[in-house]
């Protein structure tokens, strides 16, 4: 998985390319801005080509790492085979999800 992160004043974008799973959802978790309290994360996944229960779980740890320091992430960008994965297990009720990053980003921003 390739992580690419861009800012916005205080919002960061995390852009994940590749294959989000048991391999590589440490290096979403390890990531800076997620670890970062004073930052909003758009978490773009428009690239993600595979998502098992690790990748899931692992954003929404950083969801809940996020809702600790009263920041929060935000999820942008969900293809249809990463849609279908929240939809099956019911978590997309635990995320604010956006079809485009730009709506992420303003949205973000009058919060």
């Amino acid at each position: 998985m390739i992580i690419t992160e861009t800012s916005n004043g205080s919002i960061a974008i995390v852009a994940l390319s590749g294959t989000l799973d048991a391999a590589s959802s440490p290096k979403l978790a390890g990531n800076g801005a997620i670890g970062n309290p004073r930052q909003t994360v758009v978490l773009d996944l428009e690239k993600v080509d595979f998502i098992d229960s690790s990748g899931l779980g692992a954003i929404i740890g950083a969801l809940r790492k996020k809702s600790a320091m009263k920041a929060q992430l935000l999820l942008s960008c969900m293809n249809d085979r990463v849609r279908r994965v929240f939809e099956i297990t019911n978590a997309q009720k635990l995320f604010h999800i956006f079809d485009d990053t730009a709506a992420a980003v303003e949205y973000a921003e009058t919060r």
